[in-house]
């Protein structure tokens, strides 16, 4: 807020008129300030903090969703609300607003009324949310200030609160805590059931008494950390108890210190590494059995007493000498790879470990010649996997570039003459070669599309309506729909939040596309949603001929389908690969089942619900 007390909003467009309307149309109730490019009213942002901003799109340099993106990626900006005013209007760029995190839309030419309503409205929001993070806060910060892990737990042991310490040893974002259950999310497999008993036997305890128990937690970074609990129910005013106030210690450090003392005196001989004791003069007074195993000794007795020179050949000496020994008396260790030599003179390659002893030096040894072998062998394989994805790269760049653009030189030509030719055998012998030669491009770009989906591990997700997705995608169907009389009945009668990466609209456009080409005219293809639980599954019904059983199968494998020839499966199947592929980067299920309303069939992707 500025001394005058109004709210600050900032203006940004490339164009100066357009800030004089917004400035005219706000002026009286908002102090108005302007930018007139990206980066100026990046900031504008980062050092003044207005309470919104509106942000026209099309601007040179950095867009309009650049700012947006930046602006949402900042813990000091990511709630200040942002409005997109723009010319655009299509899905697209809806959608990559939606990427950028927007917070609503303005169409040019703005609206006063509407635009003083969006204003108020998201202003009225952000003080809401001002207010609930100020008090947040002010109780957070009392928790904070402990050293150790605080939780508060509802009676269902799911997490109310944590403090800075908790979501250190855990490795999380406070969002990505709080609501979760501690034993579900949080406590190893193996360690619920005795937390569990602690949890509901300290629920029961009203005395007072604050309870121990010793547990292990998972961080994010999958990590088991032992933590010393201490717990205390939480009861109101009528003593009734309402959850409970775990407090703990990360213990992990020292737990693993008494272990390695309790097995110290056996882990040297139970290594299966060489280990090995010298004294000052580099004579060895320990070996254990590894150690005279790994250079080829019968046992122990062979080489102690014995300098460990007899151990390696002149130009290892010699490096011991000038490079190991003076950096393992500066820093007091040493790691690294060097040549061994057996009892029987032939040499190996070993990795060494050495490290100061108040009597003298202890040393690791491991033999990792197969280690090495193996090395080798993996080197040359990744040398010909390079190799082979180059060859990939370079055949998707000849089927994009080198086959497209002749192919679609050839459909332009036979376009012009289909439309210059009058006889009808001609004509005819012109659309037979246009058919298949938009095909054969349909065919490149999906051959295209599925090569560079096949390299895709992870997809970036936001929530989405799906059924706002299949509305949309279904609107570019009018024509084709239109020319085959077929009606197109969408059952969406809500929203549907999914957890979407926008490539999914592929999927449904996919098996619009398929059911209205393999459909017959005059018929109905339908678009159902239904709630499966966790997962929304989208279902494409089509009267068509229908799929055999022996061919469900196959239909979205293009590589079997080519392996088997199935002449009863119509089409190149790319179109099906490509969709299975998205729906799996989206951790879905695919697949094709027979119309039970009569003939036709039942297309069917899932998806995880937001």
């Amino acid at each position: 807020m500025t001394l005058s007390d109004k709210p600050r909003i900032l203006v940004v467009d490339d164009e100066p008129m357009n800030i004089e309307l917004l400035q005219a149309y706000l002026q009286m109730d908002y102090e108005v300030i302007s930018a007139y490019n990206g980066n100026e009213a990046l900031d504008i942002v980062f050092r003044d903090i207005p309470d919104i901003v509106l942000l026209d799109v099309m601007m040179p340099g950095i867009n309009g969703y650049q700012v947006c993106e930046q602006i949402k990626s900042s813990e000091k900006t990511q709630f200040i609300p942002v409005v997109l005013v723009t010319a655009l209007s299509g899905r697209e760029d809806r959608l990559r607003g939606i990427e950028a995190k927007a917070d609503d839309f303005l169409t040019k030419p703005v609206d006063r009324l509407e635009l003083k309503m969006r204003v108020k409205s998201l202003l009225r929001i952000k003080d809401l949310h001002d207010n609930l993070i100020k008090e947040r806060d002010q109780a957070q910060n009392y928790l904070d200030v402990a050293a150790v892990m605080m939780l508060v737990l509802d009676m269902n042991g799911d997490i109310v609160l944590i403090n800075k310490r908790g979501l250190e040893i855990l490795g999380y974002r406070e969002d990505e805590v709080l609501g979760k259950n501690l034993l579900g999310q949080f406590i190893p497999v193996e360690s619920r059931h005795g937390m569990e008993s602690h949890f509901f036997s300290s629920l029961d305890d009203i005395s007072g008494n604050m309870e121990y128990y010793e547990c292990p937690v998972v961080t994010k970074n999958e990590d088991h950390r032992i933590v010393s609990w201490y717990s205390k129910p939480l009861v109101d005013e009528n003593n009734k108890v309402k959850g409970l106030l775990y407090s703990g210690q990360d213990i992990t450090k020292r737990k693993k210190i008494e272990e390695k003392l309790k097995e110290h005196t056996r882990a040297m001989e139970a290594s299966i590494d060489g280990m090995a004791i010298m004294d000052k003069r580099g004579v060895y007074t320990y070996v254990n059995d590894a150690y005279s195993r790994i250079f080829g000794y019968e046992g122990p007795h062979e080489l102690v007493g014995k300098e460990w020179k007899i151990l390696y050949e002149d130009p290892e000496i010699e490096r011991f000498n000038n490079e190991i020994f003076p950096e393992f008396l500066f820093k007091g260790k040493w790691k690294g790879e060097l040549l061994g030599k057996k009892k029987d003179g032939n040499s190996f390659f070993q990795e060494l470990s050495m490290a100061v002893l108040d009597t003298g030096v202890i040393s690791v040894v491991r033999d990792v010649s197969e280690r090495k072998y193996v090395e080798s062998k993996l080197n040359q394989y990744a040398s010909q996997l390079k190799s082979s994805n180059e060859l990939k790269d370079l055949f998707t760049d000849i089927l994009r570039h080198d086959l497209l653009n002749p192919a679609g030189v050839v459909k332009g030509f036979t376009d012009m003459l289909l439309q210059e030719e009058a006889d009808e055998k001609r004509k005819y012998k012109l659309q037979l070669i246009e058919s298949n030669v938009s095909r054969l491009i349909e065919m490149i770009e999906s051959a295209a599309k599925f090569s560079r989906l096949e390299d895709i591990d992870e997809l970036e997700f936001k929530s989405m309506d799906l059924a706002g997705i299949i509305r949309n995608v279904a609107e570019d169907f009018e024509p084709q729909l239109k020319s085959k009389n077929i009606i197109l009945d969408l059952k969406l009668d809500t929203s549907c939040p999914a957890i979407l990466n926008p490539l999914i609209d592929g999927v449904f456009a996919n098996f619009i596309s398929n059911a209205i080409k393999y459909g017959p005219s005059d018929s109905t293809v339908t678009v159902d949603v239904k709630d499966i639980g966790h997962e929304w599954k989208i279902m494409v019904s089509d009267s068509g001929e229908g799929i055999p059983d022996k061919d469900k199968q196959l239909i979205f494998d293009r590589f079997k389908r080519l392996a088997e020839k199935k002449k009863a499966v119509k089409g190149s199947g790319l179109g099906l690969a490509i969709a299975k592929r998205i729906v799996e980067l989206h951790g879905g299920m695919i697949g094709v089942e027979d119309n039970p309303t009569g003939k036709g069939s039942v297309f069917w992707a899932t998806v995880k619900k937001a």
